[in-house]
């Protein structure tokens, strides 16, 4: 339901806030008041694409935000389209949509405080509100929609769920068949077998890259390193002016003074000691200088495996992970491609057994189509009547395509289906006598399409789940007792729906829960809209107004309280009849 709506800065609108109820929702005001601009923010919410010049004149921004409590019906899709956005549920179940405009063209949708692409708000969008008066909102308009409200109105849905699982099923395996056979063609195994035996010889498991670097800079220097090593171990032992020589010569001297003077025992040790470190130190630095003068058969092993590391990388992917992934993938499908045949005739046999299972159960939902369909027509054109239009025709047209792929049904033919069955639909609509049946798309009248779809949804308003529906320029074209006839279908659809209606006629306003007052005001020159809830006196004299001429004010006072009391009347029995 939607709760609560404001606007600021958008075209005439300066700034206006409505709290709306769970009923029928009017709203009226004079022409150039701004009243269908609450349809177009409305519609701006849902993810339609921003025209030029929509920010008030003077501003530098605008913004459209409202408040929507999704109904018991929908929650669980909208549910799921919150958590696969990312956007965090309010405790309370509330969804804050909110739509910011600057002036450089830009724009900002969010949920819940959370940004989102206007695809996501399209989505939602569906689930929430149903515009009518607007084509590019119109629910109505979408066969795929079409088909879900015949669903629901015949009872169908889960005879749907059924062909949509099995169909899903025959879809799988299909799909896994596809694939085996793409794999049958002629060496792809001995291709795998290759790819797989390639990868293997080369070891990658024990292999350290890193490491494998690391000692390949070292033995591409082993000249300069074995020369370094060799100047050391001279340094250190192997010449007369080495350290270990002249250590020598130290505790030469020192062994005989310290047999004098004892202190001096301590340093020769720790000479003795350090002497033999070094000599140990010039021992591992020279075999290290020999290990080098020996590692060009390294380098060039290591050289070897590098190069066949980098051919699998460039053949198989960019690290040495991917490469051994793609030889796990690889050895997986060469053993699925040696069981293939035993697989292969299993599929086969599943796939004929789900088509002739899909067909059965298609062909069982396209017979109860029909069924509903039929009735669902008569039901309309009885609404239709009741809204002076009699005249008007509606029919729904169900077709099937003859497809040899297809799913065959009882009789031997074959027919195309999706995951909804084998049924195409469209809502066709003829306007006036003589004329041929159209699509409902087709027509070119914004008010005839607003009072067909509201006979429409009276006629589905216990199975259409959208909790609110906005309908515009629904009176065009519509004057006294056919004025009254959409007043009173308004009020009964807003016991299953909430309702908002635009309206210029006070028979339709009269039976309104909430009324909204839009005027238009002049202030230093600039001219603004202000919205005003309107209740008793205030209410009278508005639908007065809407009667006519201010000259004969207490005649059209006393009209409108006669259509306020008439109206109140019907809604009182028809809601004794309900609840009987």
């Amino acid at each position: 339901m939607l709760g609560e709506l404001h606007i600021k800065n958008f075209a005439v609108i300066k700034d206006i806030a409505l709290s709306f109820v769970p009923g029928l929702n009017v709203i009226s005001g004079d022409e150039g008041t701004g009243k269908s601009l609450l349809v177009d923010a409305l519609g701006l919410l849902m993810g339609a694409r921003a025209p030029a010049g929509l920010i008030r004149s003077g501003a530098t921004s605008a913004r459209i935000e409202a408040i929507f409590w999704p109904a018991d019906a929908t929650s669980a899709c909208v549910n799921m389209i919150l958590e696969e956005g990312g956007i965090e549920a309010e405790a309370n179940g509330m969804i804050v949509v909110t739509r910011d405009f600057q002036d450089s063209g830009r724009s900002v949708a969010r949920i819940n405080n959370r940004a989102v692409p206007l695809s996501v708000l399209r989505l939602l969008g569906k689930h929430l509100v149903d515009i009518h008066g607007q084509m590019e909102y119109l629910s109505l308009l979408d066969t795929a929609n079409q088909l879900t409200l015949v669903d629901a109105y015949g009872d169908l849905p889960e005879r749907r769920v059924c062909v949509k699982r099995v169909v899903g099923d025959l879809r799988t395996r299909e799909k896994e068949l596809a694939a085996m056979n793409t794999a049958d063609k002629e060496g792809y195994a001995e291709l795998l077998q290759y790819q797989v035996e390639e990868i293997d010889r080369a070891k990658l498991e024990e292999v350290d890259e890193d490491g494998l670097h690391h000692e390949r800079d070292i033995l591409r220097r082993a000249e300069a390193i074995c020369e370094g090593c060799l100047d050391a171990y001279s340094n250190l032992y192997g010449d007369e002016r080495s350290a270990s020589v002249l250590i020598h010569k130290t505790l030469t001297g020192l062994r005989g003074i310290s047999s004098v003077d004892a202190n001096l025992s301590v340093y020769r040790e720790r000479l003795e000691s350090e002497l033999a470190s070094i000599e140990e130190a010039a021992a591992e630095l020279r075999s290290y200088a020999e290990k080098m003068e020996n590692s060009q058969e390294r380098l060039q092993e290591i050289e070897r495996q590098n190069d066949t590391i980098e051919t699998l990388k460039r053949k198989y992917g960019t690290s040495l992970e991917a490469v051994i992934n793609f030889r796990n993938k690889a050895q997986s499908e060469l053993e699925s491609l040696q069981n293939r045949q035993e697989r292969k005739t299993k599929l086969e046999n599943e796939v004929r057994e789900l088509k002739t299972e899909a067909g059965r159960q298609a062909e069982a939902l396209s017979l109860a189509r029909r069924n509903a369909a039929g009735k669902l027509v008569k039901l309309v054109n009885e609404e239709l009547g009741d809204l002076n239009l009699a005249w008007a025709k509606f029919d729904i047209v169900l077709s099937r395509r003859e497809d040899v792929e297809g799913l065959a049904v009882a009789g031997g033919k074959c027919f195309a289906y999706t995951s909804d069955g084998i049924d195409k639909i469209e809502f066709q609509v003829a306007t006036n006598p003589g004329e041929p049946m159209r699509a409902m798309a087709a027509i070119a009248s914004g008010g005839e399409t607003s009072r067909i779809v509201l006979a429409v949804k009276s006629a589905l308003k216990m199975a259409d789940p959208i909790p609110t529906l906005i309908f515009d320029e629904i009176d065009m074209g519509v004057g006294g007792r056919g004025a009254e006839s959409v007043g009173r279908k308004l009020a009964s659809l807003s016991a299953f729906h909430q309702v908002v209606c635009i309206t210029h006629l006070p028979q339709i306003a009269c039976f309104g829960d909430s009324h909204f007052k839009l005027m238009k005001e002049i202030d230093s020159g600039r001219a603004s809209t202000r919205v005003e809830m309107i209740e008793g006196q205030n209410r009278l004299k508005e639908l007065a107004a809407m009667l006519g001429s201010e000259r004969n004010g207490n005649v059209m006072l006393k009209g409108a309280e006669a259509l306020v009391k008439s109206a109140e009347k019907w809604k009182s029995g028809a809601r004794e009849l309900a609840a009987a």
